[in-house]
């Protein structure tokens, strides 16, 4: 005879001895998919006998009593052990604590200072909170960007770029409109949040806008890098985003090719030959200053830097 009894729960706790536990054993039983069962072997002539089914039972009633204590005694274990965890976890945070702030006190002790790296340096603007757009407006500077704030910008975003490129494989998934908000998280902590993505701006909505009270914008368009056909349909649309204010903007590419130098040389080629295009200057080998006349806005001179950051990563 065997007799099949469902449970729910974890099945490793039946292999489990528990705190306290029974001297004599536990019945022999057999755990598959939810249940356990219990084989007993009578012969013909015991289950002939006028008390067999009785006893039969009642022996089947001691084994599944013995079970449900034993059970009970490991069900014991695992709830005090889950209740110790929020303790337990309270503890090593505080020990952890303990050891960092044992740290400092050493570094204080013995008054070691803190050097900033050199690329840190001259990367990173360390200690400063400022906004595109002066509060105090110089005549000259009324209707547009300054030339530092401009600079600022594309400072925060090579940097940026830079830290792409050297672990390419944790940017490896991401898309054209992730990267766009790395690039924008990097710039709301050096702009208090002024940095924003699909900002309505004229006739569109530009990936990056740096404005304030409505007066002359910083804007910036990301794309994946797919070929030399896109650049001259980029720098349009680009345009289409400025108003008459708008002269300093910024076009970034992510290329995730292997011929990153073969790359360059053909958006360089690309970049001089288009009509609009008054001058183009390579100051880095990624990096191109260019000067362009607007098609948006008749007379207006753009200036626009050009990015290109190498994303490759071996699969």
């Amino acid at each position: 005879m065997i007799f099949y009894f469902p449970f729910t729960g974890e099945e490793d706790l039946f292999k489990c001895r528990a705190s306290t536990y029974s001297l004599s054993g536990y019945p022999d039983i057999s755990i598959n998919r939810g249940f356990i069962s219990l084989r007993y072997e009578y012969s013909l002539n015991e289950m002939q006998s006028e008390n067999a089914k009785d006893n039969a039972l009642k022996r089947l009633e001691n084994d599944i009593r013995d079970i449900r204590e034993g059970i009970s005694y490991a069900n014991k274990d695992v709830e005090s052990y889950n209740a110790s965890l929020q303790k337990q976890a309270l503890h090593f945070l505080e020990d952890k604590k303990k050891k960092v702030e044992s740290f400092f006190s050493v570094a204080n002790m013995f008054e070691v200072s803190v050097k900033k790296s050199a690329y840190a340096e001259t990367h990173v603007p360390l200690q400063r909170k400022i906004v595109p757009i002066a509060h105090e407006y110089k005549k000259e500077d009324v209707y547009s960007i300054s030339d530092t704030n401009y600079a600022d910008i594309l400072a925060t975003i090579k940097h940026m770029g830079s830290t792409y490129e050297r672990t390419p494989g944790s940017y490896a998934a991401m898309k054209e409109e992730d990267l766009r908000n790395t690039l924008l998280a990097a710039l709301n902590g050096t702009y208090l949040g002024g940095a924003v993505g699909e900002a309505f701006r004229n006739n569109g909505k530009t990936d990056i806008c740096i404005e304030e009270k409505n007066r002359a914008a910083f804007v910036a368009e990301c794309k994946m890098w797919t070929g030399q056909k896109g650049i001259a349909d980029a720098l349009k649309q680009l345009d289409s985003y400025l108003t008459w204010r708008d002269c300093k903007t910024a076009l970034i590419y992510f290329v995730k090719r292997k011929d990153f130098l073969a790359v360059l040389q053909i958006a360089e080629e690309t970049l001089r030959a288009i009509p609009e295009m008054r001058q183009v200057q390579a100051i880095d080998k990624n990096e191109f200053k260019c000067y362009m006349v607007s098609t948006q806005n008749p007379g207006q001179q753009i200036q626009v830097r050009v990015m290109f950051f190498n994303m490759y990563a071996k699969e």
